[in-house]
């Protein structure tokens, strides 16, 4: 292709495809990068010094575009994201021939752009071991405490207990067990996708590729106590299902209509002789119907009424133990008992992502080696 005729929105879709790894239309990451893109090809189309090509596209450009978006109400860190997938588009076009270099890149282009936050490695939120024992504590008198009072009723505090065990000691993303209504490819963890007797749950990676993650011994007998009560009618249920009723009974519906053929009335009928949460669910087990798994969205706002109600508040900007919390405080303790090398399979990254996210253990035990290794020297 020749650059000089080549309109810049014309390899779009080479470019998406090339990053859709499970398929064109999978992904968030693909979705977030056509945004991006697909924002800086409008703003282009606008621009009185660019006819649209890869003829007018030059640092000049990219540094009107960086003007353009410190002008917006957004946070340093999303203009600096917005930014970077631009680049990665124009860094493809440049491998692809179709640009000479990525003119984004410059440092005279990216002048405009607010400086980097300065976060540092260990800022982000990290479950320690106080909150492990806080939040775990919690959950299990809570459920044993359902366990008596409700028996088989206590689905939703044993839900509640298997979801926080396996937030805190499996490494998991997670948008790799919770539903996201963005991606018709995540539905949410499976009974299907786990095995208890293998230690292990196969999930939707962040690659977009099926990997096999661990389900460490802390996380078993919770998942299994929790199979137990919830007893799922086949693999297809999820593992962590929604209790919200209005939900279920929509499901319910929908389940009875298709799979059974039965009538509105019928269905009505049925459904209205069906009071809480155990009386929907044995219905559901009956008809072999799925209830959906919660979402992102949704775990975290079991996670915020979990911790208000056991009176547990950081001083952060989430004020809660938040889900991702969980995955970087497993790696935190993999990382200081294990290395660097075990952590990134447990948490499915590379080595090198690993060091970089907790370089700051590495700096302190660094420090204390040199430290010891001063006072070696100078006794």
């Amino acid at each position: 292709m020749n650059s000089e005729s080549t309109a810049v929105d014309e390899p779009l879709e080479a470019f998406l495809r090339s990053k859709s790894k499970g398929g064109q239309g999978s992904g968030n990451y693909r979705r977030n990068l056509e945004r991006s893109v697909e924002d800086f090809l409008a703003w282009l189309e606008a621009d009185p010094h660019s006819d649209g090509t890869f003829d007018d596209v030059d640092e000049r450009a990219f540094r009107r575009y960086a003007r353009e978006l410190t002008g917006r109400e957004l946070a340093p860190g999303t203009i600096r994201t917005y930014y970077a997938q631009v680049s990665a588009y124009v860094g493809w076009c440049v491998r692809e021939g179709l640009l000479e270099a990525n003119y984004a890149q410059r440092n005279v282009a990216k002048e405009p752009l607010p400086e980097n936050d300065g976060r540092r490695s260990g800022d982000q939120q990290a479950w320690t071991d106080a909150h492990r024992s806080l939040i775990t504590r919690f959950v299990d008198e809570r459920a044993h405490d359902a366990a008596d009072e409700k028996g088989v009723g206590a689905i939703h505090e044993f839900r509640d207990r298997a979801l926080v065990y396996v937030l805190c000691y499996s490494g998991v993303r997670g948008g790799e067990i919770f539903a996201d209504p963005k991606d018709d490819r995540r539905n949410g963890l499976t009974w299907g996708d786990v095995s208890l007797e293998d230690r292990k749950m196969t999930v939707l990676a962040k690659k977009q590729d099926w990997s096999d993650r661990s389900l460490t011994k802390q996380a078993i007998n919770p998942m299994s106590r929790y199979r137990r009560i919830l007893d799922p009618a086949g693999d297809d249920w999820p593992v962590f299902p929604t209790f919200h009723l209005p939900t279920l009974y929509e499901t319910l519906r929908t389940g009875l209509r298709d799979e059974y053929d039965w009538s509105s009335d019928e269905i009505e009928g049925f459904v209205d002789g069906l009071t809480g949460q155990p009386e929907v669910f044995e219905a559901l087990r009956e008809y072999e119907v799925a209830p959906p798994s919660i979402n992102t969205d949704g775990a975290r706002r079991i996670m915020r009424r979990l911790c208000a109600d056991a009176e547990i508040e950081l001083d952060d900007k989430h004020g809660y133990l938040a889900p991702h919390g969980g995955r970087r405080g497993a790696g935190e303790v993999l990382v200081r008992q294990r290395g660097f090398t075990a952590a990134a399979r447990l948490l499915d990254n590379s080595e090198a992502v690993v060091r970089q996210s907790y370089s700051h253990i590495e700096a302190k035990e660094m420090a204390k080696d040199a430290g010891d290794a001063f006072a070696e020297h100078d006794t």
